[in-house]
């Protein structure tokens, strides 16, 4: 296991050019992406690069696979509490398009995995729910947490008598090929004008756009109380992201509803230490 980066005292994320240059399999975050891409001499795993933990859109990945055409490119899932993944996606050929984010794939061997409704009764083809995991990763519990441990860990109705479940609080749905798609976040959740909406969603959508390499949607109070969406994009190379543009990018796939209020074009994403973007550190519009 290489040490690919440091954290500063500022709490940034550096990378180390020379491991990433010297390694086979590269597993990190999608927001890691651009930061390698950036590195001096672009450097690549030799094998393979999995990217989990976040929604994987296409149009960046195929930017790099066409840079990198002789590296497998996997598309991950799976919370700690499965024994970190338990499904995974081999993003083939490169430049495949996708309505939204990539798909997370079919459940490794041991594993099975459920979109279930809030009755944990199995939802169809196309229809979002709760995932929900069981098999041979799942853990035993929270330590010392038993509240929280009968709360994400229950009973499996599929499987022999003892069998459990962990419920991810994560959302998906089956695609017509068998093959899983991501849609955000339970506790992501939000109501804009009385409309539920998942801000992942919209962002995946938006990521879509050619002139983009980065984007986020969070929603903010405005100074009424009420909710509004705020989008964060980063522009690719050479590229200039207008509003309106964007807009009506947006506008041609999903409800006015779910198009943000405002627009704010960075340099890059924020992030936590873990690589994960850092909403709390976006800047108000």
């Amino acid at each position: 296991c290489l040490r690919l980066a440091d954290v500063t005292p500022d709490g940034r994320t550096e990378f180390r050019s020379e491991d990433v240059a010297g390694c086979s399999f590269l597993k990190i975050t999608p927001s890691h992406l651009p930061l390698i891409a950036d590195l001096p001499g672009a450097p690549a795993p030799s094998g393979q690069l999995m990217l989990c933990g976040e929604p994987l859109a296409m149009a960046p990945i195929a930017e790099w696979q066409r840079a990198h055409p002789g590296v497998q490119v996997l598309s991950g899932y799976g919370p700690t509490e499965t024994t970190v993944e338990c499904t995974w996606y081999e993003v083939d050929p490169p430049g495949q398009l996708f309505s939204g984010v990539v798909p997370i794939g079919r459940q490794l061997r041991n594993t099975q995995t459920y979109v279930l409704d809030e009755r944990l009764r199995p939802l169809p083809v196309g229809v979002t729910g709760e995932l929900y995991v069981a098999g041979a990763g799942v853990a035993r519990g929270f330590l010392g947490q038993p509240g929280m441990t009968a709360e994400r860990f229950v009973a499996c109705p599929f499987g022999p008598p003892g069998e459990r479940m962990y419920r991810s609080g994560d959302l998906g749905r089956w695609r017509a090929d068998g093959q899983l798609e991501p849609a955000g976040r339970v506790d992501d959740q939000v109501k804009v004008r009385g409309y539920r909406v998942e801000p992942g969603e919209i962002a995946a959508v938006l990521a879509q756009h050619p002139g983009l390499a980065q984007a986020a949607v969070i929603a903010l109070d405005d100074q009424r109380g009420d909710k509004q969406l705020a989008a964060y994009v980063v522009p690719a190379d050479d590229s200039e992201a207008h509003a309106a543009d964007l807009r009506s990018h947006l506008a041609a796939v999903l409800p006015s509803y779910m198009v943000p209020a405002a627009f704010v074009v960075l340099g890059s994403l924020p992030l936590t230490k873990n690589g994960k973007l850092d909403s709390r550190a976006l800047p108000v519009p």
